[in-house]
């Protein structure tokens, strides 16, 4: 069934931070905190171009179009987005 539904290209996960790598959820938080581009970049040391394709990445992976609905999103959970290590 998971070959199949791979086959298909359905990528959802029951919890869709579950697709998420650590940078990404660090990304998301930042978003969720209002941040612009600039201000992601700087906090994550990261030039600003990298920092718009890795936000275009994350929305891809949520099936987002805007940012405003990832901010919308991290403001719902109930939890941290961030596994704590």
């Amino acid at each position: 069934a998971a070959l199949m539904a791979k086959l298909r290209g359905a990528t959802e996960h029951a919890d869709p931070l579950e697709a998420l790598t650590a940078q990404e959820r660090i990304l998301l938080d930042l978003l969720g905190e209002g941040l612009t581009n600039r201000q992601i970049a700087a906090r994550m040391f990261l030039a600003e171009k990298t920092v718009k394709n890795y936000v275009s990445r994350l929305l891809a992976k949520l099936g987002m179009e805007r940012r405003t609905q990832a901010a919308v999103f991290v403001s719902k959970l109930d939890r941290p987005t961030r596994v704590e290590e």
